[in-house]
């Protein structure tokens, strides 16, 4: 009789220290995600062979159970910047989430949240997406417009209409599979255009890219407004 190798299952660490809380979020998304979410010690995770481990990773951390917060995403950040860190906390306000991004972490996902909502973030992220509320990623769009300025190549920049329905998608957070789905073309052709993109506008990564369409449009947005258009 022919013996059936078992599936393997994603692992995907989680920083945390509260066993209760542990298990409920390997209860509420663990098994649902197919996914193994395995506990990780703060101190196991920061000693070098943690963090040869972790690298190139999306890591969870639990807000409820690991503190100073921001002290710890500015570690991971230092340590393992090519990491993709999701916090999971509670009773956040959009301030505190915006804070959150800030620090380093690519997402943010209620305490609440979801199975479903938990894959969505998790697949975004790996594409390179942050994941957080619209209005928080719209705060952080208008606050780097008022402390930061930018230097632009000279001359208007102009794109593709395929580009222009990239840019769009990007805005709305879709990955590069949801992108191709909606345009008819594979995830390889997409991260080409993303790739030209970001040559195009001369940014490094794919959340810069994005957050350079949201301030174009806020830009274009204050505009029209001026000018009575629609």
């Amino acid at each position: 009789m022919e013996s059936k190798t078992p599936d393997v299952r994603e692992c995907i660490p989680l920083v945390a220290t509260n066993r209760m809380r542990i298990a409920g979020i390997q209860g509420v998304y663990g098994d649902p995600c197919g996914l193994d979410i395995v506990p990780v010690s703060l101190m196991d995770a920061l000693r070098p062979e943690g963090l040869a481990k972790l690298s190139g990773k999306v890591i969870l951390i639990d807000a409820g159970s690991v503190t100073p917060l921001f002290e710890v995403l500015g570690k991971f950040k230092a340590k393992i910047p090519d990491a993709s860190i999701i916090v999971i906390g509670t009773d956040a306000d959009d301030t505190y989430i915006e804070c959150v991004i800030a620090a380093g972490a690519r997402g943010f996902i209620a305490s609440d949240a979801l199975a479903t909502e938990f894959r969505v973030a998790l697949e975004n992220v790996r594409e390179g997406v942050i994941w957080a509320p619209r209005k928080v990623l719209s705060r952080m769009v208008a606050g780097e417009m008022r402390n930061r300025t930018r230097t632009e190549r000279s001359g208007k920049i102009h794109f593709t209409p395929r580009e222009d329905q990239i840019i769009r998608l990007l805005i709305q957070g879709h990955a590069n599979r949801e992108i191709g789905d909606t345009l008819g073309i594979d995830s390889v052709t997409v991260k080409a255009h993303i790739g030209r993109l970001m040559r195009k506008v001369g940014v490094v990564n794919r959340i810069e890219l994005t957050m350079y369409a949201l301030r174009k449009r806020a830009s274009e947005g204050r505009a029209s407004q001026l000018t009575g258009t629609r």
